[in-house]
């Protein structure tokens, strides 16, 4: 920063003084301007020279003292350090070992350590006025004293009544510390002076409107769009007034501030939020922030509007099809459930329809109009799975976006969240969506302020989650919150009636409506287990409408594909179980050692069904590793 921009002035009664402080400065090229005054001119002088722009004022002896006494903006002074007085006492003592020295106010404690030390009498003369300067140096002469020390003026109104003077001045270690102490408080100043303009620039470029008062409610501060709102309000009060239409003197009284009041003001409804500014803990003011209610409502309006069109709920009630009385009576409860705010728990197994129910509820509800945000929390690693769910602040890691991103919580906003495979958080996330849960807030990574968000959470899991308590994986509390209201998607096996209504369904979705399929081929489609349930319904009947010629029924091919299903995963269907055998036990000859060989594939072949063919969770469940679990499937036969 460029010294020469500051513009700092010397106010003194002391010409002898006023040159050592001008040469010292010339020495550190820094401009003082010098103005020579009475103590009675110098509190008028030095607002002058503040109102012309000068950026610190300094004052020399007395005249400094009176300056910070009275001036409300920083003085320096130049203070005279005692090895400077005790300089100015021993050229004093040259000529008489009897002396007056000045004081500006109430008598300091050195006059007598000075004298004993010195071995002199030393007699202090106080004043805060010229007039009792001269009487009090009069009184001194005419006591005797054979010499004044004090400052300049102390000096020339000795030697006016026939009295020797010896003039205190200030040692390079006063001059240096008083010009860094004038300089560092011009650097403050210009600081402030940037920061008031950035934070009256901020406040301009605001739509809402802003008024802040002092702790006496008195109006501090204001922008063109509070003027503006409140035009009637300011002319009619001058600005005052304000703190009772606008809430802030609860603000002042309680120290909590307000969101959301609605008020009319000024022939119009204002949405309000205030709040304190607290100094220790103390309000010292506060502030109101306010705007236009149907500016507010068209902008919410708007904003749902733009770019969240693809988050859409894309399935109903009548998604859930089957006539059988477990489907009866889950649509029955899901329609009981959609208008619910609480938290809600799917349970079921893979390939149940889990996420077809998420979307039901979420359009079937009164959130229906609100986004529709699903997540399958299992498919990301935790801390992906962190900033997806809440959202970051710019600069709160390396690569993050720039001005950060929205989480989903906040995409969902008076919408729903569709957690999916809620089973598989962290605890560290798990700690973090139960405060969303209690508080309906969020904090953003890397980010210092909570977000009020609004979204109905519903979760699914195929893991059982009380059983995922009681093991330690997952926490008590959470799954309380999670599951105030509970579904269970019923397995295909055990509602083999609505196999054909399903099977004709996927058909007509696939546009191969025109393959029929048999009473025999609906039979062989219920005698299967279908542990992959809907899901591996739709994949066999693709595999067969492309491997099927015309629409005549190929009972035959679908046979052949049911028992390729069998064969890859090891299972049999419960109707055709053999009979004499033992359900999951290997068949065939081979010693014992190779028997349970086979069942371990076997038992992997059906978990990795059940987790999707993902091999790192079906790993994690049987309590191996993902190497050992690919080792025993690759160690089979050849």
């Amino acid at each position: 920063m460029n010294h020469s921009a500051f513009h700092f002035a010397f106010v003194s009664n002391s010409l002898p003084v006023a040159r050592i402080v001008h040469d010292y400065a010339a020495t550190r090229r820094l401009p003082v301007e010098i103005r020579l005054a009475s103590m009675e001119e110098a509190l008028p002088v030095a607002r002058a020279l503040l109102a012309e722009g000068t950026d610190v004022i300094l004052g020399g002896g007395g005249t400094g003292k009176l300056l910070r006494r009275h001036l409300r903006r920083p003085v320096v002074t130049v203070a005279r350090s005692h090895l400077d007085i005790l300089e100015a006492l021993l050229k004093a003592r040259e000529h008489t070992d009897y002396i007056a020295c000045t004081c500006y106010g109430a008598p300091p404690p050195w006059p007598a350590l000075f004298a004993k030390l010195l071995n002199i009498r030393l007699l202090p003369v106080t004043f805060t006025t010229t007039q009792e300067l001269t009487s009090g140096i009069s009184q001194a002469v005419d006591q005797g004293v054979g010499c004044v020390v004090g400052g300049g003026i102390c000096a020339e109104i000795a030697q006016a009544q026939g009295c020797r003077g010896e003039v205190v001045t200030p040692g390079g270690e006063a001059l240096e510390r008083a010009l860094d102490e004038a300089l560092n408080i011009a650097r403050s100043q210009q600081q402030d002076r940037e920061q008031t303009a950035w934070l009256r620039g901020v406040l301009e470029s605001l739509h809402e409107g802003i008024v802040g008062v002092d702790a006496e409610g008195r109006t501090a501060t204001s922008n063109r769009a509070a003027e503006a709102l409140l035009e009637d309000l300011f002319d009619s009060s001058g600005g005052h007034g304000l703190t009772q239409s606008l809430g802030l003197a609860k603000a002042l009284k309680t120290g909590c501030g307000e969101e959301g009041i609605i008020r009319r003001l000024n022939g119009q409804e204002l949405v309000i939020n205030t709040r304190p500014i607290l100094v220790d803990g103390k309000p010292r003011g506060a502030l109101a922030a306010f705007a236009p209610a149907a500016r507010l409502r068209d902008l919410t309006r708007r904003l749902k509007n733009s770019g969240r069109r693809g988050l859409i709920a894309r399935h109903s009630l009548d998604s859930l099809l089957g006539a059988s009385p477990a489907m009866r009576e889950l649509r029955l409860q899901a329609a009981r459930f959609a208008n619910a705010d609480a938290a809600l728990h799917i349970h079921g197994e893979s390939g149940t329809g889990k996420e077809v129910l998420a979307h039901a509820l979420h359009q079937a509800g009164s959130r229906g109009k609100g986004p529709f945000v699903a997540l399958n929390c299992g498919a990301l690693p935790e801390s992906l799975l962190e900033s997806e769910l809440f959202g970051y602040d710019e600069g709160a890691f390396t690569g993050a976006r720039r001005g950060g991103k929205e989480g989903l919580f906040e995409l969902a906003q008076d919408g729903s969240v569709f957690l999916d495979e809620i089973a598989d958080i962290s605890p560290a996330v798990q700690i973090r969506l139960l405060r969303v849960l209690e508080t309906g807030e969020i904090f953003r990574l890397g980010g210092d302020r909570p977000i009020a968000v609004n979204a109905r959470v519903i979760s699914s899991s195929w893991k059982n989650l009380v059983d995922e308590v009681r093991a330690g994986r997952f926490r008590a509390d959470l799954y309380y919150r999670l599951s105030l209201l509970r579904l269970q998607t019923p397995p295909l096996r055990k509602r083999p009636e609505d196999i054909p209504l399903l099977a004709r369904h996927l058909l007509a979705r696939m546009n191969m409506a025109h393959k029929e399929l048999s009473p025999h081929a609906l039979n062989l489609l219920k005698g299967y287990a279908w542990p992959g349930n809907v899901r591996e319904l739709d994949a066999l009947l693709r595999r067969y409408s492309l491997l099927s010629d015309g629409a005549q029924c190929d009972e035959a091919l679908l046979e052949k594909l049911l028992d390729d299903l069998r064969a890859t995963q090891g299972l049999l269907a419960p109707a055709e179980q053999p009979a004499g055998k033992s359900a999951g036990l290997p068949q065939g000859r081979g010693t014992l050692k190779e028997r349970l060989e086979s069942l371990e594939r076997e038992i992997i072949r059906a978990e990795l069904e059940t987790c999707g063919r993902h091999r790192g969770r079906a790993a994690r469940n049987l309590g191996i590793s993902a190497n050992t679990l690919w080792r025993k499937m690759k160690s089979g036969p050849r």
